[in-house]
């Protein structure tokens, strides 16, 4: 287990880089929910109570260029609402010539619209590292990344002046349950659009779990290798091989993999009117949104009977609640049950908060993909700087 050691620094007129991931859901520009921001919080607000100024880095979404509505800038209002001293910084260089403001946050432009940070470049590191005389990484959700804030950066500083912080030391503590001695019957609740992600690291947790439970869009590829009807439905033609290969050591391995029964639908496009139809009777023409009522009671039962259970699955679309209804469903069954409960992923989480229950979750992750790299045993980027020798 690693553990901080930034809690030991004398950090008094001096800034803390912390990579934080506050890619932070967005509906029509606006933050949706503020999950990911407060979940870092203990770690900022450690480092100013204590007198530090924080260079305070992330990304946001995908850009391919520079785009305006993906600069980090939507962020200043949150933290000027919330009483913090912050200053928005387009030019990294500008930094380093600037007096240090004790309680002072300097929020750096989007990390993505930088070429460097994604390839990874060695002179984007030490530009980086310029800017601050310690480094944190406290951005769970991107641990399992190779980017250069993540997997690069933290080697410019000193192994005295670098470390986690309380947000990874959590998320850790509440996987490494899943990891060494989970209670059983263990069950996965995984789904999706990020098919080419999760798939791989779903083999690596047959051994771990007893039940699988695999739903849109990420069930498709499965049935898709299984020669099932899917109609239109999102398939990562990519992945079939495995997808049946899993299928099959699920099998020898007496680990139950469920598909649903029946499924929310949408013709040709991805737009309204719904339907709901028997998974035996898909039509042609027809693109799976999300489950049905039947699965859903199937679901929910398998989840009545679970000791442990993990979901990483957001199926329909942010933007339409009618289609994140059956998600909703699901997690407030985990949230009634008497099973250990852990959601993990920005957008798993995003509708967990919109349920009735969603305080009774034992832990809400802020990283999908890391927490199923975590539960694999991937390595990851992000940690490798900080495990002793």
């Amino acid at each position: 287990m690693i553990h901080p050691t930034f809690s030991l620094w004398n950090i008094k007129n001096k800034r803390v880089f912390i990579r934080a991931d506050l890619n932070v859901p967005l509906i029509h520009g606006k933050i949706s929910n503020d999950f990911r921001i407060t979940s870092v919080l203990p770690t900022i607000d450690f480092i100013l109570d204590h007198d530090g100024s924080i260079v305070l880095a992330t990304h946001i979404g995908k850009p391919k260029d520079q785009e305006p509505e993906l600069s980090t800038k939507i962020l200043i209002p949150w933290f000027e609402q919330h009483g913090y001293n912050i200053q928005f910084i387009k030019d990294i260089t500008s930094i380093s010539p600037m007096p240090v403001i004790p309680k002072q946050i300097l929020l750096l432009e989007n990390l993505r619209f930088f070429p460097g940070e994604q390839e990874a470049h060695p002179f984007f590191a030490k530009q980086l590292a310029s800017t601050a005389h310690y480094y944190i990484n406290d951005a769970f959700g991107s641990i399992h990344r190779n980017d250069c804030s993540i997997a690069l950066l933290p080697y410019e500083f000193p192994e005295n002046r670098r470390s986690i912080g309380f947000l990874i030391q959590k998320e850790l503590k509440a996987l490494n349950t899943l990891k060494e001695n989970p209670l059983r019957p263990f069950i996965a609740i995984l789904g999706g659009k990020k098919i080419k992600d999760k798939i791989p690291l779903i083999q690596s947790l047959l051994h771990k779990v007893d039940v699988l439970l695999l739903c849109p869009a990420l069930c498709f590829s499965f049935l898709k290798a299984c020669n099932k009807p899917i109609g239109k439905s999102l398939v990562d033609d990519s992945m079939l091989t495995i997808c049946k290969k899993i299928i099959l050591d699920a099998e020898k391995s007496n680990i139950a993999c469920l598909f649903p029964v029946d499924y929310q639908i949408c013709y040709d496009t991805i737009k309204k009117p719904f339907s709901i139809i028997s998974a035996d009777q898909f039509p042609d023409n027809a693109i799976g949104i999300s489950i049905g009522p039947k699965t859903v009671a199937q679901f929910t039962s398998e989840i009545n009977q679970a000791k442990t259970i993990f979901l990483n699955c957001a199926m329909g679309f942010a933007t339409n609640t009618e289609t994140r209804e059956s998600s909703k469903d699901l997690i407030n069954a985990m949230a009634l049950s008497s099973a250990k409960t852990f959601i993990a992923g920005g957008d798993s989480v995003d509708i967990a908060l919109s349920t009735p229950n969603y305080q009774s979750i034992h832990h809400l992750s802020t990283g999908g993909g890391a927490a199923l790299a975590y539960l694999s045993d991937t390595l990851l980027p992000g940690l490798v700087p900080f495990e002793e020798e």
